[in-house]
Parts: C-alpha cells; structure tokens; sequence
C-alpha cells in the first residue's frame, strides 16, 4: 500500500502577526479596564457615580455596536484595523494629557470608557470578520481558539492585576502602557493584508439613511435565519444566567462561603482558568465530536455546574464546578464565531454580526439586576438554581436543532473537522435573501 502524503495545515501568511496584535491590545483593554475603575475610585467615594464609568464602558455595546458591525460592511476592513488602535491610543493620550494637568474628574472618565468601548466594538467586530482571510489550511475554529486564547490571557489574567499594579505606582502609569500597547498593535497590523484580499469595498454611498436601514436589516437576517436566531438566543440566555451569578459572586463567597476578600480573588483565578482550558481543548473536542454536539455538551453542563456550585458549602468546591461553565462558554464562543463566519456572506458579515451580538450583549445587564433581586428575596443560593433552570430549559428546547448535521463541520475521516462551508451554502441562502 502507498503512503499518501499528507501536507501540513498552514495559517496564511501574516496571522501570527494577527494574532500578536490582539494579544497585545487585548493586555491595553484589560489594564485600561481596571485602571478606569480604580481612577473613578480615587477620584470619589460615591458608588453611583463610580458605577457611572462601568456603565459608560458598557453602555457602547447597546448604542454604538450595531451601527459600527454596519459600517465595517462598508470599509476597508484591513486598514480599519490599524485605524482602530490609533484611534484608542489617541484617546488615551487625551486622557493622560489630562492626567498630567489635573483635570480628570469621573465625567472624563466615563467620556474615556465610552469613547474606548465604542472603538473596541468595531475593533472586536472587524477581528471576526477578518479571520477567514487568515486561516489558511487551517479549520476556522483552530484560528477562532488561538486568537481568543491569547486575547483571554492577557485581558483577564494579565490586565487586571497588572493595571492595578501600575496605577499603585503612579495613577498615569497603567494609560502610558496601554497607550503603548495599542500603537504596538497598531504597527503591527499597519499594512497587512492577505494575497488576494482587495483593499477597496464597493457599495452605495453611506448615510445616515443607509445606515440605519442596514443595521435593521442586519437585525431581520439575523431573526429570519432559524438556526442562527436559536444559537443567539441561546449565548444570550448563557450569558444572562452567567450574570445573575456573577452579579452576587462576591456576596456568596464572602457571606454563605465565608471567604475573605483575597481568597475570593483567588477563587475567579480559579474560575477564570476555565476559560482558557475551553480555548486549549475546544479544537479537539470539536474534531472529535462535531461542533454540534460540542455545543449540546457545553450548553447541556452550565446547569448542572450552577446547581453544583449553589448547594456547595466549600469555596473550592464551587469555585471548580464554575471551571466547567467557563470552560464552556470559552468553547461556544469558539464554535459560534465560526458558525457565523461561515453561514454570514461576506458583504453583511458587519451588520449581522452586529446585531447579534447587541442581543447577546443587551441581555447580560438585565442577568446582573434580575440576580441581585432574586439573591435579594429568596437568599444567595437563589439565583445559581434559576440560572440552572433556564439554562436547562432552553438547552432543551434547542437540542433538536444543535446538531451536527445542521451546524456542519462533523468529523471527517482524519479527525480534523470538515469544511464549515460544505453544510453551511444551504443555509447561508436559506434566509439570505429573505
């Protein structure tokens, strides 16, 4: 019998500059994050008006994000990217000029939290959009793990505790950096463009008018495509149940847990390694199993997880049992960017990416305040069931269409996943020209 060769997967050329670039500016938005917040703390002691800058930073994802999915559809998405970091590190050198004359106050800060938050929703958007330029031989959800899997250390387990170390230093210190990290990313992506990629998108002339018209029509494509509506759907309902926990976390460990403060720090260490476990497994799970039971599992186990983690009376123990939920919400991520990249054409990919995630994120404040009066009425414990009883509903209810078969990419015979693309033409047109 004679050996087949086999030529080795390959990312297209320039992706691990990508990917250095999001890892880079993924550490600017995790100390920048944390410094705003700590700023805000020195600068005054009243909650509401703290909370104001976590609101500014969250408020662009509502307002902001679904008009600027629709205006990458009508950019040059490569040179966007570049253009984005220049525009972040501006901002943050306006607020370090402002640092150095002593004139930040909490309404600077939240201008600074929106302004940045408001970039980062084009600059997440077109860092989707570009990646299947750049997977090369590679399978989408490989490229979709590495580049969330570096973003992810160096936001969550890098940035805070970094940030914080800077601004005990000196309050402008953590902004100098970030500032540095987003022209580094910058230069790093100035100028790149994989072979073949046109640099110019044609289309109708952009105002205000075509603006909102596509953003709208963004939001039908996406309700009118079934499979992508259950998906949205169900993140957003992952997401909802993930803050209704989150919201009174800290409550929880301190008071029914009786951990101290730095154990409790501890502890979302702990949680936050799921994460990055999700990302390291996801693509051999998803080459073993499929994308769509993959996504079966990692819905169907975020229940019993809360459940385990609500009737615990040991900090280790529920701390462990939430590994599993970040874990899966890490791993779909990973098959839902990939989902949407194949099933979404091209020339909409913004709008309609744009739209979902303002469902996904519109969703996760609503989580926070439901968990806090629930905690608040029936006890601490309350809301890790309630997360659990909805996600365990809805998982069952989108059981019958998570499947492999409607998701694509089931295992082939070399275990890699198969072309995303091959499932995915038929459904791509199924709405799209609805």
């Amino acid at each position: 019998m004679t050996a087949v060769a086999v030529a080795p997967r390959r990312f297209a050329p320039g992706f691990w500059r990508l990917w250095s670039a999001t890892t880079i500016s993924g550490l600017g938005d995790g100390i920048r994050i944390i410094a705003l917040s700590v700023a805000a703390a020195t600068v005054t002691g009243d909650p509401f008006l703290v909370s104001l800058v976590t609101v500014a930073g969250q408020l662009p994802w509502l307002v902001v994000g679904p008009f600027s999915g629709t205006l990458i559809d009508h950019l040059d998405r490569w040179r966007m990217l570049w253009i984005c970091d220049v525009a972040r590190a501006v901002v943050l050198t306006g607020l370090v000029t402002a640092i150095l004359a002593d004139r930040v106050g909490i309404g600077v800060l939240a201008l600074t939290a929106f302004l940045l938050s408001s970039v980062e929703t084009m600059a997440d958007n077109l860092s989707q959009a570009v990646v299947p330029d750049m997977a090369g031989t590679h399978s989408l959800d490989s490229a979709n793990s590495k580049l969330l899997s570096g973003r992810l250390v160096t936001m969550e387990f890098l940035g805070a505790p970094v940030g914080t170390a800077l601004f005990v230093v000196a309050p402008l210190l953590p902004f100098g950096v970030a500032t540095v990290c987003f022209a580094v990313s910058a230069v790093l992506v100035l100028g790149l463009r994989p072979p073949g990629v046109a640099p110019d998108v044609k289309g109708e002339p952009l105002t205000a008018r075509v603006l909102a018209a596509q953003t709208a029509e963004g939001i039908t494509w996406l309700w009118r495509h079934r499979l992508l509506r259950v998906v949205c759907l169900m993140v957003a309902l992952l997401n909802f149940a993930v803050l209704a926990v989150l919201s009174i976390a800290v409550l929880y460990a301190l008071h029914t847990l009786h951990v101290s403060e730095t154990v409790y720090g501890l502890l979302l260490l702990v949680i936050a390694s799921g994460g990055l476990i999700g990302l390291v497994v996801a693509p051999k799970v998803i080459e073993t199993v499929g994308r769509g039971r993959s996504l079966q599992l990692a819905f169907a186990i975020s229940p019993l997880s809360f459940v385990v983690s609500g009737v615990a009376s040991h900090a280790l123990v529920a701390a462990f049992a939430l590994v599993f939920v970040g874990a899966a919400i890490t791993l779909v991520n990973v098959i839902t960017t990939t989902l949407r990249q194949s099933l979404i054409p091209q020339e909409r990919f913004g709008r309609v990416n744009g739209a979902y995630r303002l469902v996904i994120n519109g969703l996760t404040p609503i989580g926070g305040l439901v968990g806090g009066l629930v905690a608040g009425h029936f006890g601490l414990r309350a809301p890790f069931f309630v997360a659990a009883a909805l996600l365990l509903a809805g998982t069952l209810l989108s059981l019958p269409l998570l499947s492999n078969r409607s998701l694509g990419g089931t295992p082939d015979h070399d275990g890699e996943s198969g072309p995303a693309d091959d499932g995915a033409a038929a459904l791509r047109t199924e709405t799209a020209d609805q």
